[in-house]
Parts: structure tokens; C-alpha cells; sequence
């Protein structure tokens, strides 16, 4: 029995390799067979075993259907093989369901074997989830040295990178220090100033950036009280100046200092979700997503809701929603799709009425044609696209973002104007034309 299932595995993955998948419905189809041979690799879990043998069975019978429409173009037919691909996409998620279950009970119980069975093959939806896909990678860099696993090593590297993109784009946070008895950095943009008066000491935050900045603070002190309710985290106005706290010296010798960090926005920004942004292109042009919301690609975490639109290195980029230029970089002339490239990416960043930012990234070199200060109206032109930084080809990232903390922002799902009216979710593969 156990060779004839064996056999039946080779042979059905021989026709699967060689054969093209059915035409109909591909979209629905082509992932769902594509997954058998990794899920296969499970057949030996027991609780698994069973299931996995049932959709084998599911498959083999969809795919012989699926060519017989794709030669019949029967409507009866076509119908019976969509309810086939639905109940068969609901019997891949179940296994996926399962599957997921197992990981987090082998966390649970420090099987470290048994968690290295189950994330050794790669195939969609497998830790898609982020709860379940940050506890993996957490449980794996802990027991990483017994055993590695190309598949998770390939997701941790995939994070980073997301991570670092994130930073230049997003998530730079600035990091500092404060010494009464060391000399003031100039090169500071977020400064603490102090000023000493009688027995008491007035504190001070300072910044020096033309876009509001989220400034989180960590005091050190000896023989100080500090001012009740002191915050610890404190919102700054771009160019502003704010009263931070009051501190009394005690008797005796006594000290202070303070280390804090800050990033772009104002974390009680609320972005005005009545507003319709303008296509970043031409009037009149027509681009396509090549990249929509949330994808498995770079689109998810904190650039979960950035777009790509392909288009040739120089074309011409327009303001999607007007503001002021808060940061530009165009020096790069280096891009390609890994980690060594992030770094480089040019862009335009420009900061919204309500708080929010939209970033416009991976443009050429010297292709920004704004300077920092500028107050730039919807459909100013800003640059030209191009081809830096962490991309695979040459595309527009556009995004709008805002800070939900001193340390993290979160880009933010919007809506534009097109000829044919309000676009609420970019699809890919799509083509809009900028009215």
C-alpha cells in the first residue's frame, strides 16, 4: 500500500512538472497545485497524513478536469470546476491552519525537531501571519546553531531588508544624549537645553527640523526631583521650541542627564481620509501597479500600504497632494534587489497639512528638481523616476505615512483620482490614467 502511495506521489509529480497547469482559472488554480509537492513533504506528520493524502486526491481530480474545460469551453463545466477550486482552496487552508497549529505547538513544547520539519519547505501562505512568523524566526534564532533552515534564513534576511528600506524611508530614529558638563552638537536637529536658576533647573526641547518630530526621553538623575507628570514622550513642532519639565536640586551633590531619540511626525497627526490623491504622474499618462498594497514582496509592515507604478528611468514625477518639501537626497546612482542597495535609494519626502508624509522613492540621479523648504501645490512637478536603491527594475514608490510612536511610523492606505473615476485599491497589473 505504502509503495503504490509512493508511486502515485511520483507519478503525479512528474505530470506536474512536465504538463502545463489548466488555462481556466489559472489565477485560482496554478498556486493551489503548485503547493502539493511542498505540502506533500508533510505526509508523515500523522495528524497530517490523512488530510494530505485526501487533497492529493483533490488535486489529481481538479487538474484532469481543468484540462478537459480548457478543451470543452462547456459552461456547465466551468461552473462544476470553479465550486472544484473553491472547495479545494478551502481544503489548502485547512492544511495551512493545521500546519500552523503544529509550529506553534512545537514552540510550545521546545521541539526544536519537530519545528524544523515543518518550516524546511517553502510554499505560499506558510507563516504569513506575522504573530506566528515572529515567534518562529524568535524560537529558530534561538536554536539556530543545532540545525539551519534555508527557508527561514531566507525570511530573517527578507525582514532585515524590509527593515532597513523602512528606515531610510520611514523609521530613521535619531538617537542622542544630553551632558550639562559636555559641549552643545550643533549637528543636532532635536536638541535639550537647560538653564539653571537658583535651586531649580528648566529643561527645555528644542526642534530645529522643518517637519514636527516625536521625541521619546529617558532621564538620569541623582539627587534631582523632576516636575510631576513629566511625559516621557513629547511632540515638537517643526521649528519650535517647548517647556519640557523643572527639576529641584536636592542637597548634597547632585546630577543629571538625559538619553532620548526621536522620528519624523507628529504621532497625533490624523490623516484626512476625505482626501483624494492625485496619480504622481502626467495628465493623461497611463502607468501600471506593479506592486499594490501588502504584498509578499516589500509591501508589508511598516510599507504595507506603499504602491509601485512601473515606469521608464526619467519620467517625469508630479506632487500626488501639495506641501512642503521636508527631505530630498539625489546623489545615488546605485540600485539592485538586495540589502547592499537599500542604502541608496534618492526620493522626494514631502509633509502634509494634516501631519502625514508621502515619500516618493527611487528616483535617479540628480532626478529631484525641489529643494528642502519649498512649498509645492498638487501637480507640482518634483523629479524624475529611476532605478536606486533596493528595486528590481525601474518604478515610483509612492507612499503616505505618518509616527505611531517615537520609534515607528506606519505608511497609510489612501485613495486617488483617475479618468475613471475614485481608485480606493490600487491592483496590480492594472493601468490608471492620471486626471
Amino acid at each position: 500500500m505504502l509503495f503504490k502511495l509512493l508511486l502515485s506521489s511520483v507519478l503525479l509529480f512528474s505530470i506536474l512538472s512536465s504538463t502545463e497547469y489548466p488555462k481556466t482559472f489559472s489565477k485560482l488554480g496554478t498556486p493551489l497545485y503548485k503547493s502539493l509537492k511542498p505540502i506533500s513533504q508533510y505526509s508523515d506528520i500523522e495528524l497530517l497524513k490523512e488530510k494530505i493524502l485526501n487533497y492529493e486526491k483533490e488535486v489529481r481530480k481538479s487538474i484532469a478536469h481543468g484540462f478537459d474545460v480548457d478543451k470543452s469551453k462547456d459552461k456547465k463545466e466551468i461552473k462544476k470546476y470553479l465550486f472544484e477550486l473553491r472547495k479545494l482552496q478551502k481544503s489548502y487552508d485547512y492544511l495551512l491552519h493545521l500546519l500552523h497549529d503544529n509550529i506553534n505547538k512545537a514552540i510550545d513544547n521546545k521541539d526544536y525537531k519537530l519545528f524544523l520539519k515543518l518550516t524546511s519547505y517553502e510554499f505560499d501562505g506558510l507563516l504569513k501571519n506575522s504573530n506566528l512568523r515572529n515567534r518562529s524566526i524568535e524560537f529558530y534564532k534561538k536554536n539556530s546553531k543545532k540545525k539551519r533552515i534555508r527557508f527561514l534564513d531566507k525570511k530573517i534576511k527578507r525582514e532585515k531588508l524590509i527593515e532597513e528600506t523602512s528606515k531610510i524611508f520611514y523609521n530613521e530614529v535619531v538617537n542622542s544624549t544630553y551632558d550639562p558638563y559636555s559641549k552643545t552638537d550643533s549637528t543636532k536637529t532635536v536638541v535639550i537645553d537647560t538653564e539653571k536658576m537658583g535651586k531649580y533647573i528648566y529643561v527645555t526641547l528644542r526642534n530645529k527640523n522643518i517637519y514636527d518630530v516625536t521625541v521619546s526621553v529617558k532621564a538620569r538623575y541623582k539627587n534631582i526631583t523632576e516636575s510631576a507628570n513629566t511625559p516621557k514622550v513629547i511632540v515638537l513642532k517643526a521649528k519650535s521650541t517647548k517647556n519640557y519639565t523643572k527639576l529641584q536640586l536636592g542637597s548634597g551633590p547632585s546630577s543629571y542627564g538625559y538619553s532620548y531619540s526621536w522620528i519624523i511626525g507628529d504621532i497625533d497627526a490624523v490623516h484626512d481620509d476625505s482626501y483624494n490623491y492625485r496619480l504622481p504622474y502626467a495628465k493623461g499618462a497611463s502607468y501600471a501597479v506593479s506592486q499594490a498594497y501588502n504584498t509578499i514582496h516589500t509591501h508589508k509592515g511598516q510599507s504595507k500600504y506603499a504602491i509601485d507604478f512601473a515606469m521608464d528611468e526619467g519620467t517625469k514625477i508630479y506632487a500626488a497632494r501639495g506641501g512642503v518639501v521636508v527631505k530630498t537626497k539625489s546623489d545615488s546612482n546605485i540600485g539592485g534587489y538586495s540589502d547592499e542597495f537599500a542604502k541608496h535609494a534618492n526620493y522626494v519626502m514631502i509633509a502634509h497639512s494634516d501631519g502625514t508624509f508621502a515619500n516618493y522613492g527611487h528616483l535617479k540621479r540628480n532626478g529631484v528638481t525641489v529643494r528642502v523648504g519649498d512649498v509645492v501645490q498638487r501637480g507640482y512637478a518634483l523629479g524624475y523616476s529611476g532605478n536606486t536603491g533596493y528595486s528590481s527594475g525601474p518604478h515610483l514608490h509612492f507612499s503616505v505615512f505618518s509616527a505611531v510612536s517615537a520609534e515607528k511610523t506606519d505608511t497609510i492606505a489612501i485613495r486617488f483620482d483617475s479618468q475613471r473615476g475614485v481608485v480606493q485599491e490600487p491592483v496590480e497589473g492594472v493601468f490608471y490614467t492620471a486626471k
